[in-house]
């Protein structure tokens, strides 16, 4: 008899009866029938941004080399390949981004290109730059940027002559982000530039994404989302409404994986595919993100995909987050249609791809082989390897490769004689998983009016087993691990070791 690990579905009540828990921490869903360890964050190195990181982006020449561009609220940065440290590679005089905005990238041919609220839009070439710079063509500043087919697309706009226009976007000459031409002029009908006001009561655009499923790109508003349409001439782009009432609150949480853009809506998480959106978090999370999230620092909530585990994750600051740092992580399984959570404290989140290291290079990053943060087979080490990244609140670069969080995850509940008005008497449960120091407790109770109550902590001993002592209708179990593992299952009860008790 076995008692799997129940579903993350904090949203359902206790006395559900499809086995969800709302009791599973630092535990990633990994196939159908297990879950996985969450690594803590392991420092890269001693370099750190000079505040919180607010935006990041992994950008790859035509060599196949990658670099990491991030900023902060006064300056840009570049990790190059092979570096040790972040060099400042901001514009003459920096920056001076507002609380609660952020730096948006994109990367066009070997152009990385930078947008943020009150700033000229930044470019860096790859191989070329040594800082950033203006972006030539006379772009209007921009909170948001994407690219969409052969076009740099910007929204929710400010420049000399519109003023500020929140629903308004606005894209540079086909195959030339440099060249911005007049609005209205001959040159930018000629060459298929141009911009749109988006009018209605769907409030500021708050982010973009290009090249979905069933749209060349999309619009995010407050409370809606329009399809971007590639037309040619004379209109170029159409905007079609595709959502509504719904559209998100949080920029940052916005975050695509080919043909869908996955994002935080205003009532729960989605997968937006160009046309429709899916709900993912029905049931499930939605209303303990919401009942948890600190709303006064929803412009900190990231999204990040790890392609590896088949992850999209929302990093966000609780309501036990008083300075707004982020302390919380959701995650879904989009293969498996799984929920999983950790606790997590960082400022920012995203797809890292290694930038790769050899024996003799590995000396510049000051480390020795006994100080060194990873294992030489590490995929930090390795070129080109695709990991996740982020800013720990010291604001240095950081992987999830560290020793696995400690976990703790209910299983599902059980009542093993029900059919015959009897108790269960248990002595013995076997933990499901293939390393760590796994403890069990075992969860009771008679009515499903009642909290189930717990026993103390049980290790596992030389035989596998963890005895207990439970007398009880129905029967959970609450395992907890320190240490390495692959798979966590649940548990296994034999079958000399539960038997009928009582009688109602």
């Amino acid at each position: 008899m076995q008692l799997p690990i129940a579903d993350y579905a904090p949203d359902l009540p206790p006395n559900n009866a499809s086995g969800a828990s709302g009791n599973i921490v630092n535990l990633f869903p990994r196939t159908k029938e297990s879950w996985g360890p969450v690594g803590t964050l392991s420092t890269f190195n001693q370099s750190a941004l000079t505040s919180q990181c607010l935006g990041a982006l992994t950008a790859i020449d035509s060599g196949a080399n990658n670099y990491l561009f991030c900023g902060d609220a006064g300056k840009l940065y570049e990790f190059a390949p092979g570096g040790t440290a972040f060099a400042n590679v901001s514009k003459s005089g920096g920056y001076t981004v507002p609380l609660g905005e952020k730096w948006n990238f994109t990367q066009y041919g070997q152009r990385v290109i930078a947008a943020a609220f009150g700033q000229n839009l930044q470019s860096f070439v790859l191989n070329s730059s040594t800082a950033f710079a203006d972006l030539p063509g006379s772009p209007p500043q921009a909170r948001y940027i994407t690219t969409i087919k052969d076009f740099v697309m910007v929204g929710n706009t400010f420049d000399g002559t519109n003023g500020e226009q929140p629903q308004r976007v606005q894209w540079c000459a086909i195959d030339d982000p440099t060249t911005w031409p007049a609005s209205g002029s001959v040159t930018e009908a000629q060459l298929l530039a141009g911009s749109q006001i988006i009018p209605g009561d769907q409030g500021w655009i708050m982010g973009l994404v290009g090249n979905l499923g069933n749209a060349d790109g999309a619009v995010f508003f407050e409370r809606a989302i329009w399809r971007v349409v590639f037309q040619g001439s004379p209109t170029i782009f159409g905007f079609y409404p595709a959502e509504g009432v719904r559209g998100t609150p949080a920029p940052k949480s916005i975050v695509q994986l080919g043909a869908l853009a996955y994002y935080l809506g205003e009532d729960g998480f989605y997968a937006f595919d160009g046309s429709q959106s899916i709900p993912l978090g029905v049931d499930r999370v939605d209303k303990t993100f919401w009942a948890n999230v600190n709303m006064a620092y929803l412009y900190n909530v990231v999204g990040a995909v790890d392609p590896i585990n088949r992850l999209v994750m929302w990093l966000y600051p609780s309501n036990s987050s008083s300075n707004g740092v982020c302390d919380s992580l959701l995650v879904f399984n989009w293969a498996l249609n799984k929920w999983g959570f950790a606790q997590v404290n960082a400022e920012y989140i995203f797809r890292a791809i290694t930038q790769g290291y050899s024996l003799d290079s590995l000396d510049s990053t000051g480390y020795t082989l006994d100080t060194l943060p990873f294992s030489l087979d590490s995929r930090v080490w390795a070129g080109g390897q695709i990991l996740m990244g982020a800013f720990n609140p010291s604001h240095q670069l950081a992987y999830f490769t560290g020793t696995p969080a400690n976990a703790t995850a209910d299983t599902v509940e059980l009542e093993p004689f029900g059919s015959q008005g009897k108790r269960a008497y248990l002595s013995s449960v076997r933990p499901m998983i293939d390393g760590a120091a796994p403890t069990v407790q075992i969860g009771t109770r008679n009515r499903l009016i009642d909290a189930p109550s717990f026993s103390s902590s049980s290790a596992i001993n030389a035989n596998g087993e963890c005895p207990v002592r439970a007398d009880a209708r129905y029967l959970r179990a609450r395992i907890q691990t320190s240490g390495s593992f692959t798979h966590l299952q649940g548990v296994e009860i034999p079958e000399d070791s539960i038997h009928m008790s009582g009688r109602r």
